[in-house]
């Protein structure tokens, strides 16, 4: 498999010699001449036997003058034996132990998640809230640049740190393109706050049909995910329990293989199934929202587990890709030593800290189909993203003005429940994340929060629009529910306050939403 860049060059590798700090002896002034003779080695003996006295009474060895070695680096010190020893293998404990230490934050810890995700559509309103009304939205460059500039100035803030705010969702553009104080704003997230970073994966949102609105086709949410969290192992064919080789089928997708020709067409060679997987992948959505899409006989879960397998390797081709891409950037870009090109191809990608997705659809009325519909679409985006080996956030809001919102929320529970419950079933160890709109009856979701779904991570709530008092006053009505708040969070900050200002209203909002999400 695709092992993480995320591992830091040793020091060591960055000098072109082996001993990269040369021994000086000290010097004598220039007046004096060496001492030399019987004069000087009977000094020298003295002194060593006066040394060796005093090391026997403290009860530790004591040092010999005839040794002038200096102290090894802190940076290039033997590493102990369990530590890996190749560059892939130490960049994957870094990655396995990042993505430990993130899950057990984003489960736990106390706290919310700052939503900065607005992209194309939600922009320009985010911006006249901040005072900025002169940009236009068919100026991508200038309009994603502010708003990138207002990220800025709100993930660097002192109000803004790992205490009260565990995760922060970010837009695709922010992720990949965009550096706070010089360093990619999800490892800025991570390395400098303890926040750990999302990525908005959606595309937005297709026009409202029986009551909801789908999200719309995501065509490079493979090529995305291969670029995020970087979480794939190595192939070791020493390892019987280690990842499948990547120039074998995987069982699931072998299985399937035969599956095919024994109820569809025993005659169909292996070019004629994968042909028929690649088609069906690239409609993974319609099949899972419409079972008639197979020939009649064919196993649902047979085929599901295919598909996971097929879009798995798909990403990992992706990674590999992203991965080569940066060495050779490296090498373009960097200095022409070694040293200097491997720490650069090590060095972090800007996805590599991500540690999970989020995507949005919304329902606007209580129609029944059109709910299923939309949670089944939510869980086949789901399925490839745990398949990449990163946890999402499944958003399926309801409109805060939708007519009977309690009805919504509670046909919502029920698909969710639907779906959670197969979903633990057939992948035990996978958890989700859920985002929701603050319910009617506090009480709704007590099965996936207080009674800890087995299949679920953490649920948020989202603010839909309630002001930030409104917003804080019914989730601390939820009990154990957390936050995802954006405008509520954002609330009261504008681009001509001073920073002191900024500050005291930053601080004031991550305060009232901490208390509500930990009441």
């Amino acid at each position: 498999m695709v092992a993480a860049l995320t591992a830091r060059a040793p020091l060591a590798s960055t000098f072109p010699h082996s001993r990269p700090f040369r021994v000086r002896a000290h010097h004598r002034p220039r007046v004096m001449q060496p001492v030399t003779g019987t004069a000087a080695d009977d000094a020298r003996t003295k002194t060593q036997e006066k040394a060796s006295e005093k090391s026997s009474t403290a009860g530790t060895p004591g040092p010999t003058l005839e040794t002038h070695a200096p102290p090894t680096p802190h940076a290039v010190r033997p590493e102990p034996s369990k530590v890996p020893v190749t560059d892939d293998e130490r960049a994957v404990a870094s990655a396995a132990e990042r993505k430990a230490l993130q899950r057990a934050r984003i489960a736990s810890a106390p706290g919310f998640v700052a939503a900065l995700d607005q992209s194309g559509g939600s922009t320009p309103r985010a911006l006249a809230l901040y005072g900025i009304t002169d940009v236009r939205e068919k100026d991508k460059a200038r309009m994603f640049g502010v708003m990138h500039d207002m990220r800025s100035r709100i993930i660097t803030c002192d109000a803004f740190d790992g205490e009260k705010i565990i995760g922060a969702i970010l837009f695709e553009d922010t992720v990949f393109e965009r550096q706070v104080l010089g360093l990619p704003t999800a490892t800025y997230l991570w390395d400098v706050k303890n926040v750990v970073p999302f990525i908005k994966i959606d595309k937005g949102l297709e026009k409202e049909a029986d009551g909801v609105q789908l999200m719309r086709p995501i065509s490079d949410l493979a090529h995305t995910l291969a670029k995020c969290g970087c979480f794939h192992e190595p192939y070791d064919p020493n390892d019987p329990n280690g990842n499948d080789d990547p120039r074998v089928l995987p069982a699931s997708v072998d299985a399937f293989h035969e599956h095919y020709r024994e109820v569809v067409d025993p005659d169909a060679t292996d070019e004629d199934v994968k042909s028929f997987l690649d088609r069906l992948a690239k409609r993974a959505e319609p099949y899972l929202l419409d079972d008639d899409a197979l020939p009649d006989g064919v196993d649902h879960g047979v085929v599901r587990s295919a598909l996971a397998a097929h879009h798995r390797l798909k990403v990992e081709r992706e990674a590999r890709e992203a991965k080569t891409k940066a060495r050779q950037k490296a090498f373009l870009l960097g200095p022409r030593d070694p040293g200097a090109i491997t720490a650069l191809a090590n060095a972090k990608l800007p996805g590599d800290c991500v540690f999970g997705t989020k995507a949005r659809s919304v329902i606007r009325r209580a129609d029944e189909r059109g709910i299923k519909r939309l949670v089944a679409q939510q869980f086949a985006v789901a399925a490839q993203v745990l398949a990449a080996g990163l946890t999402p956030i499944i958003e399926p809001e309801v409109a805060i003005d939708a007519p009977e919102k309690a009805k919504c929320e509670r046909l919502l529970r029920d698909e969710l429940s639907f779906y959670l419950d197969t979903l633990a079933d057939t992948q035990p160890d996978a958890r989700v994340c859920l985002k929701v709109t603050l319910p009617e009856d506090p009480a709704l979701y007590d099965a996936f929060v207080l009674e800890r779904h087995k299949s679920v991570m953490r649920v948020f709530a989202l603010s839909g629009g309630y002001d930030r008092n409104e917003a804080c006053a019914r989730l601390a009505r939820c009990v154990g529910m957390s936050a995802s708040f954006s405008r509520a969070f954002t609330e009261g900050l504008n681009v001509d306050q001073a920073p002191a200002t900024f500050r005291a209203a930053l601080e004031k909002n991550a305060s009232a939403v901490y208390d509500a999400a930990t009441t």
